[in-house]
């Protein structure tokens, strides 16, 4: 007998209430600026005008129910900042599960970078681990947003992040807990500044944004069931970057 693992169960559930005409849309039109969008019917693609070919580029799977659009602002700092490529995923009824292997095809058409991080939100970061675990050579390191692996990746030799929000009500913390055995050995910081000297292959990174909410981490407004920040949406989003940033220079990324 064929048993549905806890993503799948998800995944039935969410066809049995009906919801999928319903999804969180960007609360409004980002205005690109320097920002360079290339945008098909399977991503949308963010570069500056002065690519760094060295560096990794990011690949990223939305939140469940939420267009990938709202995501734009949130990484427009660490492109151009950092000239680094982002590609945020377009999945089918915006629910990165019914596509768990499109990063891993995504990225074999961005011909000129040659190394690639993977990370998702929420059910896309359940859904960014699903593809690492099917398809470990592709990528170099992993960032989950309020999100948990189900696949057991302990053993796999990436550097991890795990970035939260203190008052994201969203995220189960009783199963993100249960599941920290799936990713690689922890190490709790409170601040970017404490991320250790080097590389950090073979860890997991917990990081715990306070006043931060689970929407936060995108920018579509409220989401039912979530706490109330005390931090603004913009600030929560230059935490995350400034985590990124410094997790990637550390591991050579």
């Amino acid at each position: 007998m064929y048993l549905l693992n806890p993503i799948q169960k998800i995944l039935l559930l969410l066809l049995l209430s009906g919801i999928f005409s319903c999804s969180y849309l960007p609360e409004e039109k980002v205005g690109a600026g320097d920002l360079i969008l290339e945008e098909t019917a399977d991503y949308i693609l963010l570069k500056s005008a002065f690519v760094d070919v060295s560096k990794a580029g990011i690949v990223f799977y939305p939140g469940g129910l939420v267009d990938p659009h709202a995501y734009i602002t949130s990484f427009k700092d660490l492109v151009l900042e950092d000239n680094r490529v982002v590609v945020i995923l377009k999945v089918s009824a915006n629910l990165a599960i019914l596509n768990s292997k499109k990063a891993s095809s995504v990225i074999s058409e961005v011909t000129y970078i040659n190394q690639w991080i993977v990370g998702g939100h929420s059910l896309g970061g359940s859904t960014a681990c699903i593809d690492v675990f099917n398809h470990p050579d592709n990528f170099k390191g992993l960032f989950l947003l309020a999100a948990y692996s189900v696949n057991d990746l302990a053993a796999y030799n990436l550097p991890c992040v795990s970035i939260t929000a203190s008052h994201d009500e969203v995220l189960e913390l009783a199963s993100f807990n249960e599941n920290k055995v799936n990713l690689p050995e922890e190490i709790n910081i409170s601040s970017p500044a404490e991320l250790p000297i080097g590389s950090t292959v073979g860890k997991t990174i917990y990081y715990e944004i306070e006043g931060g909410t689970h929407a936060q981490f995108g920018n579509y407004g409220s989401q039912e069931g979530d706490g109330m920040a005390i931090i603004s949406p913009d600030a929560q989003q230059l935490l995350v970057i400034k985590m990124l940033q410094k997790f990637l220079l550390i591991n050579q990324l």
